[in-house]
This record gives structure tokens, sequence and C-alpha cells, in this order.
């Protein structure tokens, strides 16, 4: 019997072996393959260097963009764009009008206007830009907005402010906890698609310094927005008591679905990821 069994054993030690190999071999295959379609991206879309990408048009930055929300780093997009609006509440200005409203102070209409934001944001930048669906968002984003802009209850600052979020924090949370960094070439598409966005949004950027002589590209924009949106940080994200309660409302709704038991675990961690300035603003 001891042969018999010495052979089970060299057998079974070199399936487990193939099997080791084979899964080391995928994962090779799948980053070979995922970083040569990072790669191969800006030549297949005719933008081999920086000069030109002073030409990307709206359709194929929206298609970069669409790739990276789709296929790169669904969940990791997904969950910047909730604590990008999570962090505006961090502003008084902003805070203090949506308690006004209502419509975050209670955990019915907190689910309620989540759920509507939800849809709104996804429908924009979802569908092709030149798209009716993609027009009818922006249009009642417009709307909702229109009204507290001319009342001057929303400044340009807190509207800009609010987009730069929507660019900048898939970025960070890209490079913070995915596979890879978002390169300059997909920042500066984004950056292309995001300045048009605002641009249909009536948001003014003549609080950054190109304003008046225009911008390179993309990535020029999102660079002096990047710079803006941390200096507006350092200004505006101070305590406050509505930012507090936004902040109670929001993570009920967030972590709805948590047992009792694991919720203050949950809020420990949501509060790991905010950061020193927006943790401090919302106490």
């Amino acid at each position: 019997m001891e042969p018999y069994t010495s052979t089970i054993r060299l057998l079974a030690s070199a399936h487990k072996t193939c099997i080791f190999t084979v899964i080391i071999l995928y994962c090779l295959l799948v980053r070979y393959l995922r970083y040569k379609r990072r790669d191969r991206t800006p030549h297949t879309l005719h933008y081999p260097d920086r000069p030109s990408w002073a030409r990307i048009t709206l359709q194929d930055a929206h298609s970069i963009q669409l790739t990276l929300a789709e296929q790169e780093f669904p969940t990791t997009f997904s969950l910047s764009i909730f604590f990008s609006l999570f962090k505006t509440y961090g502003i008084p200005g902003i805070s203090s009008l949506l308690v006004a409203t209502g419509q975050l102070s209670g955990s019915a209409t907190a689910s309620k206007r989540a759920a509507d934001t939800g849809v709104v944001i996804t429908e924009v930048v979802l569908n092709e830009p030149d798209s009716e669906r993609a027009i009818g968002g922006i249009a009642l984003m417009n709307y909702l907005h229109g009204r507290y802009r001319k009342a001057g209850k929303i400044s340009d600052e807190d509207m800009l402010y609010t987009l730069s979020l929507f660019v900048l924090e898939p970025i960070r949370w890209t490079a913070n906890y995915e596979w890879r960094d978002v390169t300059d070439f997909e920042k500066c598409a984004m950056g292309v698609y995001l300045k048009d966005l605002g641009e249909k949004m009536e948001i003014s950027y003549g609080g950054l310094p190109s304003a008046s002589e225009g911008w390179r590209d993309g990535l020029h924009w999102l660079g002096e927005l990047e710079s803006w949106s941390l200096e507006y940080e350092m200004r505006c994200m101070v305590p406050a008591e509505t930012n507090a309660v936004l902040a109670r409302t929001t993570l009920g709704v967030a972590l709805f679905n948590v047992p009792v038991c694991l919720r203050p675990s949950g809020v420990r961690m949501v509060s790991a990821l905010l950061g020193t300035r927006l943790r401090r603003a919302m106490k």
C-alpha cells in the first residue's frame, strides 16, 4: 500500500501546484491585458501625446470616463460619488440650505433625496452628452438649483466646489484604493467632460487663474480646479450644527441595512474615510 499512498500524495501535490500555477498565470494575464488596454487607448483614439490632448472631443472624453466608471473602477467610482455628495455637507453654506428645505432633515426625506440624486446623476453621466436623457437630466438639475441661485442662497463658489468633487474624488479614491492610478490622459478626458458639464449648468470658472485666456486642455483646467477646490475647503469647511445634522441623517440612510449592533463600527469606518478637516466640520 505504501507505493500507492506515495503516488496519491505526489499526484495531489502536483495537482495543487498546477492549480496555483494556473491562478498565477491568470492573474498575470489579466494584469497584462488591463494595462495594455490602458496604454493602447490614447493611440486608438489618436491622442498619442500631450499636445494632441487639446483636441479631445466631448464624445471621446465621455467614452473614456464611462470606461473608467463601468469597467476599470465601478465600485470605487460609485462610492466616491456618494462621498462627494457627503463631503459637501461639511460646508455650512450648503448644509444650512439643505436643512432649511427639510429634504435631508429626516431619514424618510433623506432616503428619497439620495435616490433621486442618484437617478439624476446616472442619467447625466452614463448617457451620451447629446442624448435626450442626458440633456433632460441637466435641465432638471438646472431647474432644481435655479431658484436658489437666483435668490442668492447657492453661490457660484458652492456650485463650482460641488462640481470639482465629482471629478476630484473619483481620482483620489482610485489612487488610494484601486489597482492603479488614473492616468494623466484619463484625467484630461475627465476634465474635458466635467468642464463641459459645468458650462451647461452655467457654473462660472471666473475664480480660476486662466479663466480669461483659457486652458490648454482638460488636464490644465483640472489642475487649476483642484488648487481652487483645496483653497475653498480650507476657507469654508468649518464646524456647524447643520453639518452635524446632515452627517447623522445621511449615515442613518447609508447604514440602514447594517445590523444595529454593527452600526457604531460602521460609523467609525465611514469616519476614517472622511479626512481630518471634514470630520472636524461635522462634529
